[in-house]
């Protein structure tokens, strides 16, 4: 089955959490952090996942920052209850502008 690859742009609800496991005799660092997007009046939450060499990125993210994360989400169940997780592909920070920045 293929994955459907999507772009989101939503504010980081809180500093990522850094981690790792190990995978075949290799410790593999591990980046979770949650965003939420604003739809009128409702909010959606979205956690997210990277993984290897796209942890070190983040290390500079704060509470409120706007990110663009590229990826898919995967849905697994563990014991009877179901976990939809964003694996990230690529992802940036968005720098805003300053007001008295020329363009």
């Amino acid at each position: 089955m293929e994955k459907e690859m999507v772009n989101i742009n939503a504010n980081l609800v809180k500093e990522p959490e850094f981690t790792s496991f190990e995978r075949e005799g290799e410790e593999v660092q591990v980046i979770n952090f949650t965003l939420v997007k604003k739809y009128g009046k409702g909010k959606e939450y979205i956690n997210c996942s990277a993984y290897g060499d796209k942890v070190e990125k983040a290390r500079d993210f704060q509470k409120g920052d706007l990110i663009h994360v590229f990826g898919y989400f995967k849905e697994r169940e563990k014991e009877g209850k179901k976990y939809k997780n964003f694996l990230v592909k690529s992802y940036n920070k968005i720098e805003k502008k300053e007001e008295n920045e020329e363009e």
